[in-house]
């Protein structure tokens, strides 16, 4: 008790700032959520693409950007209003970090 008791002084000590400080932790915990499972998407649309014999090269990022566009996940959340290069960006990353093991399947 004496924890929550200390833990709501200091809460109402500065209620503005604190409250601030308290929002803005749970947009950026939202937004590296959000981030991880489009690593996530990511690495599932390189492994899609790199399974894909006929596509060469950049053919194979820009099928694995489409495909990871077309997803619900990427149409119902904030991802939709980020530039196709910075997606791109994040998909090249991934394939890059992990083509060892995308390559082997």
């Amino acid at each position: 008790m004496h924890f929550i008791k200390n833990l709501i002084s200091f809460y109402t000590q500065n209620m503005l700032l604190n409250t601030i400080i308290l929002i803005a932790a749970v947009i950026l915990f939202w937004f590296l959520w959000t981030y991880r499972k489009l690593k996530v998407m990511a690495l599932a649309a390189s492994i899609k693409a790199e399974v894909k014999t006929y596509l060469k090269g950049e053919q194979k990022l820009n099928f694995a950007l489409e495909w990871l566009m077309k997803q619900e996940f990427y149409k119902n959340t904030i991802l939709k209003f980020l530039p196709a290069k910075l997606v791109k960006w994040v998909i090249n990353t991934v394939f890059n970090t992990n083509r060892e093991t995308i390559e082997a399947k």
